[in-house]
């Protein structure tokens, strides 16, 4: 009984620390625009490494959907990323009426003190005494992750919002880009700007 119950808690130990969360920390929205819901989005990652920009547009696209979203690498080549008035003509011309640009903000560390932990019976299952089960307190260090999404209407290059993400040790940059962008998609439909 006390190997299962150890095993039990150690793997709900091993979850907590093993996966990341991704929290939408701040929204802003233009107040000077009324509604708006954007028909074909482009998204965008502002990142060097361009593995890692086709990796988050793709994800962008498979969370908003095909039918939505477009890939910002598949109309806009790396090399002319830094062109504001070429992106925003390549977007134009793809008929995307709206642009979502996420880039990575900050990545800092904390310190956290885990406490002790102790758990078993004392009494084992048949009165016998039972030693419990004691896990030392440690300390820890945290990455935190921070990411901001911007959303502008194309035709003005108007930007009518603005998220903030932090995502908690996230395990790779796939974990992080996959929890990153499904947070502000639903975001972004929670705010209506897409259907």
């Amino acid at each position: 009984m006390r190997k299962h119950l150890a095993a039990v808690v150690a793997l709900a130990l091993l979850g907590v620390v093993a996966c990341a969360a991704t929290r939408i920390t701040s929204t802003w929205r233009d107040p000077g625009v009324g509604p708006v819901q954007f028909r074909k989005v482009v998204g965008i990652a502002l990142t060097q490494d361009t593995t890692l920009r086709r990796v988050a547009e793709d994800e962008f696209v498979r969370a908003a959907g095909t039918d939505l979203a477009i890939a910002g690498y598949g109309i806009v080549p790396d090399a002319e990323m830094r062109d504001r008035a070429s992106v925003k003509a390549r977007v134009e011309a793809a008929g995307a009426d709206g642009a979502v640009v996420f880039r990575l903000a900050n990545v800092e560390t904390q310190e956290r003190w885990v406490p002790p932990t102790t758990y078993g019976n004392a009494w084992g299952y048949w009165g016998f005494a039972a030693p419990l089960v004691y896990e030392p307190g440690y300390l820890t260090t945290d990455r935190i992750v921070q990411v901001e999404t911007t959303v502008y209407n194309v035709a003005d290059a108007r930007l009518v919002w603005a998220a903030r993400s932090e995502t908690l040790n996230p395990a790779d940059a796939q974990q992080l880009i996959d929890e990153v962008v499904r947070a502000v998609v639903d975001e972004m439909r929670k705010a209506k700007l897409l259907p």
